[in-house]
């Protein structure tokens, strides 16, 4: 009879997120890994396949606990502005913390997207979600007169996804919250907002 497994695989899941996020996928080993989630190489091979596997499950939960939570609160009712500025300061304080980390979405993008197909298809389908969610936000600023009714919102949504993703990277090489600031006002005065 097999020994059943001794350990919480979503725990496992969730510590193997933090140590991909804060070193990225190359720079972790397999060794890492099991120095670090104290769960032996052969119980990550049969839970969850490898590392590479280990990775796109970590990354997908990162996703359900980072990305989506977000968009779900720019559907809440209220002025788009404040929503965009609430977001976009949380956003700061997020990628500031922890030594500049980051945004594991943005950080596997450019690190695997051109070379793994499930890191690609992850964070394909983050920024398709995050398009729709910004176009249906500005509709609502157009609707309630925030912004001009004849700018193209989904133009618009993907300006802010770029905005997003470069105070990622800005956040990395830089680590000041003043020109990450900087990028905001910015980016809302080209809104009109």
């Amino acid at each position: 009879m097999g020994r059943t497994k001794q350990f919480n695989q979503q725990a496992v899941l969730e510590d193997a997120m933090h140590l991909f996020w804060a070193r990225g996928f190359h720079s972790t080993s397999m060794q890492d890994l099991v120095d670090h989630l104290g769960v032996n190489r052969q119980s990550i091979y049969d839970t969850f396949g490898g590392k590479r596997e280990l990775f796109a499950a970590a990354l997908e939960r990162y996703r359900e606990l980072q990305a989506l939570p977000m968009m779900r609160a720019l559907e809440a009712d209220g002025p788009v502005s404040d929503a965009l500025r609430d977001l976009f300061q949380d956003m700061i304080s997020d990628l500031l913390e922890d030594n500049g980390k980051g945004c594991l979405l943005v950080n596997s993008a450019t690190e695997l997207a051109g070379q793994d197909d499930a890191v690609f298809s992850t964070c394909s389908a983050n920024s398709r979600q995050l398009e729709a969610t910004l176009s249906g936000l500005l509709a609502r600023a157009q609707q309630s007169g925030e912004i001009p009714a004849d700018r193209a919102v989904i133009p618009l949504a993907r300006f802010l996804m770029s905005t997003f993703n470069g105070l990622a990277v800005t956040a990395k090489a830089t680590r000041d919250p003043e020109v990450l600031n900087d990028v905001v006002e910015v980016a809302l005065s080209a809104l009109d907002l």
